[in-house]
């Protein structure tokens, strides 16, 4: 088992965000070249794939990181919020989305979300970010309000 999670960076030694990411990957990636026929198989955990970089790049850089392991044999879990690498075409057959569903409730002590921890098939039907802001008192005046006037959950593919 390898995981990429929890990466950091380092001001004392010179290593970006990023560059401790793609150390790390590099590490997982080794590590399945580097199996024999007969040896186990590589277990890989990969939360928010190369986080620290430009969401264009990230998208190429991770679907072909995941393909890769993909194609040495490897079996894993992804975590991401990036809703177009979660149903990257290249990826969907090797892939099984699952997604949590979040609860907010309201107290005494304020509102709070909380998961059930249930897998669920498919993309995430609900986002959360907006109404995280709302609770914790940054600058967004409506939470449903304004993902109505934003961007649709699910972008729209090429073509359609």
């Amino acid at each position: 088992v390898i995981s990429s999670m929890r990466v950091q960076d380092s001001l004392e030694a010179g290593v970006s965000f990023y560059m401790a990411e793609l150390r790390r990957l590099k590490a997982i990636v080794d590590r399945a070249d580097a199996r024999q026929p007969g040896e186990p198989l590589l277990l890989y955990l990969l939360d928010e794939i190369l986080q620290g970089t430009n969401t264009a790049e990230r998208q190429i850089a991770a679907r072909h990181i995941i393909r890769h392991l993909i194609d040495r044999g490897a079996i894993g879990a992804v975590s991401t919020h990036d809703l177009t690498l979660a149903d990257a075409p290249e990826l969907r057959p090797a892939a099984q989305m699952v997604y949590f569903t979040e609860h907010f409730t309201r107290s005494a002590a304020g509102p709070t979300m909380t998961f059930d921890y249930r897998l669920r098939p498919g993309l995430a039907i609900s986002t959360n970010a907006l109404k995280l802001m709302e609770i914790i008192g940054l600058p967004i005046k409506d939470a449903d309000a304004a993902r109505a006037d934003g961007a649709p959950l699910h972008p729209a593919k090429p073509g359609s």
